[in-house]
């Protein structure tokens, strides 16, 4: 069976890994991200191909930060690493490895993840939501990726929500709402703690505890996100929506969203168009970019079998 190099280029760490053509993981390892500039950036992706040397792989899938134009293998920007901004990376890694090599950005990695074996796999359209430090994210619409005319499609960080005032870019847009730094911070001032004191861990520690300020500050959340949800459906009535990132492991965020959804679904007025979706968690963690940017890897070099998609 073919076997394929998957890299997945975070913020803090490249990870890396062996796939074989159903996506299964053979091996796999991290480095840190070169955070001072391309050439570290390559001698870096160097030192993982060795590792792979005598392994035969077919080719090597990518999943980055940054809008990214799938077809050229370009990076309009990088995302958090400002020196792959304007990169041709097709042709910054031709003189590493002759194997075809694809770019997929990082959340539409993880869609495409869940289309090819998770929560997805089953439907024929849907909206990925990560939930992070700011918010990411992907539409799959008859069953393919929607990338947009620029590579930009799902970047949902900027996205205004204070639509009766002018935008400023501060305190006005969707990842100031419902980003998970967002929420921590909001509990934090809430139960006089230090900006910045409060993690995931502690929050969601309080929340079975039963901590009546942190229950209140999940359902607001919650209820910004449903918000959100109702929007996203009169654009593009998705037959399901999941919730990606840290935070989406957490049964608890699932279910009260899943309430949230359900109560503002239910009292829109008879007649309204908008459809109430099926929410869910992403089915993949901490790999879903792996996969994620192999099966666009496969899709784009036309290495699909057509009998299982696999």
């Amino acid at each position: 069976m073919n076997r394929y190099i998957a890299i997945d280029i975070g913020g803090t760490a490249i990870k890396h890994g062996l796939l074989d053509q159903e996506g299964r993981i053979l091996e796999q390892g991290e480095l840190p991200t070169p955070t001072d500039s391309l050439e570290s950036f390559l001698r870096t992706l160097q030192q993982i191909l060795a590792l792979y040397d005598g392994k035969e792989p077919c080719g090597i899938a990518v999943a980055a930060p940054g809008k990214i134009d799938t077809e050229r293998c370009y990076f309009h920007t990088g995302g958090a690493l400002a020196y792959l901004q304007g990169v041709d990376f097709r042709e910054a890694v031709s003189e590493l490895t002759d194997l075809p090599v694809t770019l997929v950005n990082d959340a539409k990695a993880a869609a495409l993840a869940e289309l090819w074996k998770g929560a997805l796999s089953d439907a024929e359209s849907g909206i990925v939501i990560t939930l992070g430090t700011g918010i990411g994210g992907a539409v799959i619409a008859n069953g393919k990726l929607i990338n947009g005319f620029t590579g930009a499609a799902g970047e949902f960080s900027p996205i205004p929500v204070h639509w009766d005032s002018r935008v400023t870019g501060l305190g006005n847009s969707f990842t100031d709402m419902n980003c998970t730094r967002a929420m921590l911070d909001r509990y934090a001032a809430r139960t006089r703690r230090e900006p910045g004191s409060v993690d995931g861990r502690m929050f969601f520690g309080q929340i079975r505890n039963h901590d009546s300020s942190a229950l209140e500050e999940l359902s607001a959340f919650c209820q910004t996100l449903a918000n959100a949800v109702l929007a996203f459906q009169l654009i593009l009535d998705s037959e399901k929506v999941l919730i990606g990132g840290g935070i989406s492991r957490q049964p608890v965020l699932i279910d009260t969203l899943r309430r949230e959804v359900h109560d503002l679904f239910g009292r829109l007025p008879d007649g309204h168009p908008a459809s109430e979706p099926v929410i869910d968690a992403c089915s993949f963690s901490s790999d879903a970019n792996l996969a994620g940017a192999l099966y666009h890897h496969l899709t784009q070099t036309d290495s699909l079998n057509p009998e299982t998609g696999n």
